[in-house]
């Protein structure tokens, strides 16, 4: 891919292969040799006493190095990661600034990793004025680094990639979480899954964007997903031609955490999952 030039704030080069350069080798370095060999100690729940809310010592030391090596190769920009974030949720106000501002989630996919199971990805993406330009998904085990930058496509291991073509509801392969309108929904959601070819759940946001942008998975349905989970994914998917946009209408933003975020190969297949998996009828 090629470089682009931020303007405003800061004019600075951004080298999409720089950046791929940087994510791989802390990936090597800080991921892959801790993959399956974490102690007891190299894990930690976030909040006590909530199992599925973990940290290991790999998103922490990934993390730093990241966030160094951003800063420091792209001057005028600002680096932050989630577990900087969930230490300080306020950190997430330099959004709203004039500083273009890198977005990390050094291991996407933590309890995977924790378990010494796969998928688990590197999630990188620049936010500009609320919105992503530059998304970088990197699956270490796989050696998938895809790449894309507004308006000028998207990529994977230099090749272009494409959302999947549009197939009927019976032989759509996706995912979703059936209390995406509610709780009190979840059950009658959840047996619509069967109407569909094949329902995987890769607990991986990073490594779902990846297949359905790389045409390999057709839908997927979020039910909430913070924007270090989403920036990158949701413009890499657009930039391969899909769709994505919230079940309740709202307006997607790169920036905030959202809800409800149905992503499909286009507007048309879109509506027609909404439509058939929506638990009661639009007044």
């Amino acid at each position: 891919m090629r470089p682009f030039l931020l303007g405003g704030y800061v004019s600075h080069i951004i080298d999409p292969e720089k950046v791929a350069t940087i994510v791989k080798k802390v990936a090597e370095d800080e991921i892959l040799t801790r993959f399956g060999s974490l102690e007891s100690a190299d894990i930690i729940e976030k909040r006590p006493g909530n199992a599925g809310n973990l940290v290991t010592t790999a998103d922490i030391e990934a993390e730093k190095i990241l966030t160094r090596e951003l800063e420091t190769s792209f001057p005028g920009t600002l680096a932050i990661g989630e577990e900087t974030i969930e230490n300080d949720p306020s950190i997430l106000k330099v959004l709203d600034d004039e500083a273009p501002v890198w977005l990390i989630d050094p291991v996407d996919g933590t309890s995977n990793f924790a378990a010494g199971k796969e998928p688990f990805t590197v999630l990188v993406s620049l936010i500009m004025k609320r919105e992503s330009i530059f998304g970088l998904i990197y699956s270490p085990k796989t050696n998938e680094m895809a790449i894309a930058s507004k308006g000028e496509g998207a990529f994977c291991n230099g090749t272009p990639i494409r959302v999947a073509s549009s197939v009927s509801l019976e032989k759509s392969f996706g995912s979703a979480h059936a209390s995406a309108w509610g709780r009190e929904f979840r059950d009658i959601v959840r047996a619509k899954f069967e109407g569909f070819a094949k329902m995987v759940n890769y607990h991986c946001a990073g490594f779902d964007f990846l297949r359905l942008a790389c045409g390999d998975k057709h839908f997927s349905l979020y039910r909430t997903l913070h924007p270090w989970d989403h920036a990158a994914g949701v413009l890499l998917h657009k930039e391969a031609g899909g769709y994505s946009a919230l079940l309740n209408g709202d307006v997607y933003s790169s920036a905030d955490k959202v809800y409800g975020l149905l992503t499909a190969p286009n507007e048309e297949v879109w509506n027609s999952i909404n439509a058939f998996l929506r638990p009661h009828k639009v007044s």
